[in-house]
């Protein structure tokens, strides 16, 4: 059986300490993504000549894609979920990706009659890990989601859907202290990626040889 995508919320809070994990349903057919570099600030007048090679940080990288997500093989067999609502559970998993973790937490103080001065932290997004494999485990933000509803049950319910969805790799200079796991998460894929590189020079060699072309080093 194929691996099915999938995001990971580290800290979805909607049930204690379990992540949220949103599995596609159907793999999207097409997936781009667009490594980027840093733009550094523009220099200031008078400054001289910049080194262009310079970079002020590791490379930006985005991705987008479409998911499909269907409740008819559902509903043929009978899923009470389904049945009762749709394809809203996996439409709010997805929706809830964009909420800070703060926003789904009862406010304990105010439950307990406690009148101390509250505290408001700036909110924090939820850690999301965007699987594609075992060799890209990337932590992301969620940019967007455009989600388009095609049909409907008798109670309104959706049914079927599409949904592009638009994130953003966060590199570990964009994560916080406290986020090891993402930030482990990212040298891992990183390093994949380098070693996917060296095969590739392997193979350029290969070819090469092959080929009858002299490479030298």
């Amino acid at each position: 059986m194929p691996l099915k995508g999938a995001f990971i919320n580290l800290g979805a809070g909607l049930l204690g300490a379990l992540p949220n994990i949103v599995i596609f349903q159907f793999n999207p057919l097409r997936v781009t993504h667009t490594p980027a570099l840093v733009q550094p600030p523009a220099p200031e007048t008078g400054s001289g000549a910049r080194d262009a090679t310079q970079q002020p940080g590791q490379p930006n990288e985005s991705y987008s894609f479409s998911l499909q997500i269907d409740a008819t093989d559902q509903l043929a067999s009978s899923n009470p979920i389904a049945a009762a609502s749709g394809i809203l559970p996996a439409l709010s998993a997805l929706e809830l990706l964009l909420v800070p973790k703060s926003s789904l937490t009862i406010d304990l103080f105010k439950l307990s009659g406690d009148k101390k001065p509250h505290q408001h932290p700036p909110e924090r997004l939820p850690t999301i890990l965007f699987f594609w494999g075992p060799f890209r485990i990337l932590p992301v933000t969620i940019n967007s989601l455009s989600i388009s509803e095609t049909e409907y049950d008798q109670l309104l319910n959706p049914i079927r859907a599409e949904v592009s969805v638009s994130l953003q790799v966060l590199t570990p200079g964009q994560l916080a202290k406290d986020q090891e796991f993402a930030r482990g998460a990212y040298k891992y894929s990183q390093g994949v990626k380098e070693v996917m590189a060296a095969l590739n020079l392997a193979n350029t060699a290969a070819m090469g040889i092959s080929g009858g072309i002299s490479l030298s080093f």
